[in-house]
């Protein structure tokens, strides 16, 4: 197994927990008035700057693979093996997503829902976190032009671009948002899922690199001070919420989660391409779990929407430090058990998940 690979399945592992986090706290957030709870407001938004790395994460690991250089990628094979999984995905479980949303709506079933729900599929209006696979579908069917783009482009240019995008699509946002001014006017906030796109293929090093020269120790150095900013940032981050004054929200277009995601993917992938690992008693773990990663996405809201919108149960019921990590820990475990199954099955296994 190469050792990239370790890497990513460990990155997709801890990308998909953090997803899950991140839906048990919007979950409550976006249906609850959070004026009437002031401290579990703070907590969640401190939690939110803490995992909204994960979404960067896994487009930052898309950009590594399929920007690499050195593989085929024709249209052909991403229409025929990477659009047509995301397009089945999005039906597959998008449309009974979908119907359940009717019924939780109009409180019974009829036939014509089925006809309804392939419709809000098409229309995007099936549940929200399915916004994802729209994403990167489109990421997909741009990919060839992108590739095309990458191969002439002066890495120069590469680099004004890709500061172009930050500043426009996260920086001026941020700035707008902090100075509460409309004056201040940037690119759409959608720029920054280009920027993580293809700012993952610059972390790929070709042979004869000053990278590639590098001994381990300096390697480890490397991640080492990567890491070590990332825990200062997300540190900074949380601690910028707990006067509660702070209040700007944003995606994932915040420029510190901008910054905390390159530095987490960077540390990484400079230590795996430079240092031999000698232990791999857990690769084949890594690898079955980052196997369930798709699955996970897809299935977790079900829990999660289950507890909060059929039995009207939430973190808020109960005290927030004991119940969050419980919410949490079942949402994940659940649906870790149900892409087990899911997985079993042959058919959904090649073709969707």
């Amino acid at each position: 197994m190469k050792e990239r690979t370790v890497f990513l399945d460990k990155l997709r592992v801890a990308a998909t927990c953090a997803v899950v986090l991140l839906h048990t706290v919007t979950g409550v957030m976006d249906h609850t008035d959070m004026g009437a709870y002031p401290l579990e407001k703070k907590v969640f938004l401190v939690i939110l700057d803490l995992v909204c790395w994960c979404v960067p994460v896994f487009l930052l690991i898309s950009g590594y693979l399929f920007l690499n250089p050195d593989r085929e990628l024709g249209m052909r094979k991403m229409l025929l093996k990477y659009c047509r999984r995301i397009v089945l995905a999005l039906f597959v479980f998008g449309v009974p997503y979908a119907c359940l949303e009717q019924i939780a709506a109009e409180r019974c079933f009829r036939w014509e829902m089925t006809g309804k729900a392939f419709l809000m599929v098409a229309r995007g209006e099936s549940w929200s976190h399915l916004w994802y696979l729209y994403l990167i579908l489109i990421l997909y069917l741009l990919t060839p032009a992108i590739r095309k783009l990458l191969a002439i482009l002066p890495r120069p240019v590469l680099y004004i671009l890709l500061a172009g995008l930050f500043a426009g699509s996260s920086v001026l946002p941020w700035l707008a948002k902090l100075l509460e001014t409309e004056t201040i006017r940037g690119l759409p906030d959608w720029g920054i899922y280009f920027f993580y796109y293809i700012s993952g293929s610059l972390f790929r090093q070709k042979s004869g690199s000053l990278a590639d020269t590098e001994s381990p120790g300096a390697a480890k150095a490397i991640a080492g001070y990567a890491w070590t900013a990332a825990a200062v940032l997300a540190a900074a981050m949380a601690c910028s919420r707990l006067n509660g004054n702070y209040t700007v929200q944003m995606a994932y277009n915040y420029p510190f989660t901008t910054v905390l995601s390159l530095l987490i993917f960077g540390g990484g992938s400079t230590l795996c391409r430079m240092v031999p690992r000698e232990g791999k008693a857990m690769d084949g773990f890594w690898k079955q779990a980052a196997g369930l990663c798709f699955a996970v996405y897809l299935v977790h809201p079900v829990f999660l929407n289950t507890a909060y919108k059929f039995l009207h149960v939430t973190p808020l019921s109960f005290p927030i430090g004991i119940s969050l990590p419980v919410f949490w820990g079942a949402a994940l475990l659940l649906s870790a058990a149900a892409a087990r199954i899911l997985c079993g099955i042959p058919t959904l296994k090649r073709y969707v998940l």
